[in-house]
């Protein structure tokens, strides 16, 4: 909800947005609900069911999962041989990474139901973008909308579910609620900015997933005096960076 607000404050078009809402609350309505309220929802419960590796395999498997709605939703996101041999090649270097994590936090007897909650975030990340890319729109107004409207559902449901919380916490928890929101709302504008552009496809760009595992671990060991590089890791990052350049190497070459 303040990424939504961040975004209409910085960008120049919001004195539109009531005009905009007008004209879009459907999209907006639906897109913050599956975006944003559900996505999320669904994400965060399911991944405090599972381990890290297993719950990082499973996210780390949603540009799959968007190939193969887009495959069946967007007539020009069809399925290739090379798509899916790049996803593939791409999920084992996830594999890889995940493995040599090696976390055993979370409960066995709620995993299925922690990777099914998983499955369903990252089916309703994809179809969220199908919507997206089926309906050109302004692109910022629409990302502070639905963020807007999705984030205040989530806060209506967990006041609902969880009792209304108290704001006495450490200035930490502000400092990391105020980056986390400014990394969203960049973050999802220039996604949903991407997506306007009618030669880019849904399933090529969400390629650029599988980075976010590799960038998590270097951050980690930047960050954390207790991590450090694994040759398990290492390996899987070569093997994620090879599938993109395996992709876009060919794409490249294609067109040219």
């Amino acid at each position: 909800m303040i990424a939504g607000i961040l975004v209409l404050v910085l960008t120049k078009d919001r004195k539109h947005i009531f005009s905009f809402l007008a004209q879009n609350w459907k999209i907006s309505l639906v897109v913050g609900l599956l975006q944003t309220s559900i996505m999320y929802g669904l994400y965060f419960n399911g991944v405090d069911l599972l381990p890290a590796g297993i719950a990082a395999i499973i996210v780390g498997a949603g540009p799959l999962i968007t190939a193969i709605i887009t495959h069946f939703t967007i007539l020009n996101d069809r399925l290739s041989k090379q798509k899916v041999l790049s996803l593939l090649i791409a999920l084992t270097g996830v594999i890889l990474i995940s493995i040599s994590r090696n976390s055993n936090s979370g409960s066995q007897d709620h995993e299925i139901l922690g990777i099914i909650l998983l499955l369903f975030s990252s089916m309703t990340n994809a179809f969220s973008q199908v919507i997206v890319k089926k309906r050109p729109n302004n692109p910022l107004l629409l990302n502070a909308s639905q963020l807007f409207i999705g984030g205040l559902i989530l806060v209506v449901s967990s006041f609902i579910f969880e009792g209304v919380p108290t704001l006495v916490l450490p200035m930490e928890f502000y400092i990391a609620l105020l980056w986390l929101s400014v990394v969203s709302a960049v973050s999802f504008s220039i996604w949903y900015t991407l997506l306007q552009v009618p030669e880019i496809k849904v399933s090529e760009i969400n390629i650029f997933k599988f980075i976010i595992p590799v960038s998590g671990a270097i951050l980690s060991w930047v960050i954390f005096p207790e991590e450090s590089p694994q040759l398990m890791t290492i390996i899987g990052m070569v093997i994620i960076a090879l599938s993109v350049i395996l992709y876009y190497g060919n794409k490249t070459q294609r067109v040219s």
